[in-house]
C-alpha cells in the first residue's frame, strides 16, 4: 500500500536558525541569565562546527528579536538582554497595533482581555501599593473630567491604568498595560463619539479603594469604571 501521501513536509532549519534555537534553549533552561555574556564568535563557531558568519547571522537574529544586546570595544560582545516590562510592553504593543491595523484583531476583543487584567491589577495594587504609588495615582486624577476633550480624557485614562499597573508591581501586568496604552493611543485618534466624563467615571473610587488597601472594593470599583467601555464595545 502506497503511504507516500501520508507524509508531512516539515520545515528544515538552517544552521543559523539551529544555533539561535540552541541559545534560546540555554536561556529558557536557566543556563544563561539576563546580562550573561556569550562566548566570542570565534569560540561559538568552533563549538557549533561552523563559520563565524554563520554564528554572526544567528546572533544578529536574536539581537533583532530583543533576546540579545551587543556592544563594541573592551567588555563588549553579545549579552542576554534584560527582558524588562517596558521591553515586553513595547513588543506586545507593536504586535497588537499591527493586528488592529490589519483587522485581525478589533478593539472589542482587546478590551475583553484588558477587562479581566484590569480587575486583577486593581486588586493587586490594593495589596502591595506604596505611598509613592498612591501619590502618582492621585496626581493623575483630573479636577473636572467634564472639561476635557475626548483625546485628553482618553490620555488620562491610559495614564491612570499604566500607573495602576505599576502599583501592582507585577511585571506582566505592567507590560500588558504598556502594550494596551500603545494600542489605545491609536484608538483615541480614530474615535470622537465617546463621552469624556463617562470615560473617567469611577477612577477616583478606584484610587480610594486602593488607598484603603481593600482588594475586593478595588476590583468592584474597577468593574464600575470599565462599565462604560464594556457597553461601548457591546460586551454587556
Amino acid at each position: 500500500m502506497d503511504k507516500t501521501n501520508r507524509l508531512r513536509a516539515t520545515q528544515v532549519q538552517t544552521l543559523p536558525q539551529q544555533i539561535a534555537a540552541s541559545i534560546r534553549d540555554s536561556i529558557l533552561d536557566g543556563s544563561l541569565g539576563a546580562g550573561d555574556r556569550l562566548p566570542s564568535e570565534e569560540a561559538m563557531a568552533e563549538m557549533y562546527g561552523c563559520s563565524r558568519p554563520t554564528v554572526r547571522e544567528a546572533l544578529g537574529t536574536l539581537r533583532a528579536d530583543g533576546v540579545l544586546t551587543s556592544a563594541r570595544g573592551r567588555g563588549g560582545g553579545y549579552r542576554v538582554a534584560e527582558l524588562s516590562p517596558a521591553a515586553l510592553g513595547a513588543a506586545v504593543g507593536e504586535v497588537i497595533s499591527l493586528s488592529l491595523g490589519m483587522k485581525t484583531l478589533d478593539y472589542g476583543q482587546l478590551f475583553a482581555v484588558r477587562f479581566d487584567l484590569e480587575l486583577r491589577a486593581a486588586a493587586t495594587a490594593a495589596q502591595v501599593r506604596t505611598d509613592a504609588d498612591l501619590e502618582t495615582l492621585r496626581a493623575i486624577l483630573p479636577e473636572d473630567p467634564g472639561e476635557l476633550p475626548v483625546e485628553a480624557a482618553l490620555a488620562v485614562d491610559i495614564a491612570f491604568h499604566r500607573a495602576l499597573a505599576e502599583a501592582s508591581h507585577n511585571p506582566l501586568l505592567i507590560g500588558f498595560a504598556g502594550a494596551t496604552a500603545t494600542a489605545f493611543r491609536r484608538f483615541s485618534e480614530e474615535v470622537q463619539e465617546v463621552d469624556p466624563p463617562r470615560v473617567l467615571d469611577g477612577i477616583a473610587e478606584v484610587v480610594d479603594a486602593v488607598a484603603a488597601q481593600d482588594p475586593d472594593a478595588s476590583r468592584e470599583a474597577m468593574r464600575h469604571h470599565l462599565a462604560y467601555f464594556s457597553r461601548y464595545f457591546g460586551l454587556e
